[in-house]
């Protein structure tokens, strides 16, 4: 780990870091190295080089990064079964599956092989590959090929890549195509993370949601949120945001400035 970025933190405790954009803390001394990255029940080894890795970066200097939907996931995992992380970037919610139950089987869906490959490298960390499956694709309503746009540099681990008319070749599936009765253990839950996708993911995995009724955790967004919420409710979910739990939500009275992330059961 870097010493620099090390004493840096330490010795500038009194500015306030989770304040911070990502742009700001790419400004700081660089991390470099491996990170032990804690949630509230477990944690797990995770790799940033030159500050590759935006999730990282911001654990790092904030302290945590993404804690209530990795808390809740980690509680959705304890239950043995199938979880699929589609837009699976670096790992953090499929090694948290892994982490909470060791006989848990994870399906890693990621489009952008810089991605997938720190992906994979932070499952060796971790010894966790055993139950694992990768896939370097993106998945929508269709099943066929269609291009990936990351505008970040190339050697960059982007989150903000997403389908689009120009861009690199990469292959696009629906999540019925790949597993509908295939799978070895029941699907306890998805997560997805799609950059504006997320409502055609919904689509191409609907015989799964039919018979299966998993869990599921969303990226949602203004365009999106009603076509997201009719679907849902059409198959008897509830809707909450990640930071309540207790009250479903409509998401016609709400108004999404950037996007968030939603609970369904």
């Amino acid at each position: 780990m870097s010493n620099e970025a090390l004493k840096f933190k330490k010795l500038n405790s009194h500015l306030n870091f989770k304040k911070m954009s990502l742009m700001d803390l790419g400004k700081l001394p660089v991390h470099n190295g491996i990170i032990d990255f804690k949630i509230t029940k477990t944690s797990f080894l995770m790799l940033n080089v030159l500050n590759d890795d935006s999730s990282i970066i911001k654990y790092f200097w904030q302290d945590s990064h993404d804690l209530l939907s990795l808390d809740l996931w980690y509680e959705l995992s304890i239950n043995e079964g199938t979880f699929i992380d589609v837009g699976a970037h670096t790992g953090l919610y499929s090694l948290t599956t892994l982490k909470a139950n060791s006989a848990n089987e994870i399906i890693c869906i990621e489009p952008h092989f810089m991605n997938l490959s720190r992906l994979i490298t932070n499952l060796r960390l971790n010894g966790l590959t055993k139950n694992t499956k990768t896939i370097l694709g993106a998945a929508s309503n269709f099943t066929g090929s269609t291009k990936f746009n990351v505008l970040t540099e190339k050697s960059y681990l982007s989150k903000g890549g997403k389908i689009d008319e120009e861009g690199s070749d990469i292959k696009v599936y629906t999540l019925d195509d790949l597993y509908y009765d295939k799978l070895k253990k029941p699907l306890q839950a998805i997560k997805i993370d799609t950059e504006g996708e997320d409502y055609n993911v919904l689509l191409g995995s609907e015989k799964l949601i039919k018979d299966y009724k998993p869990k599921i955790i969303i990226e949602v967004r203004e365009e999106n949120k009603l076509e997201i919420q009719s679907f849902l409710l059409n198959y008897n979910y509830k809707i909450f945001n990640i930071s309540d739990l207790k009250n479903d939500v409509d998401l016609k009275k709400i108004k999404i400035s950037n996007m968030i992330n939603l609970f369904a059961k």
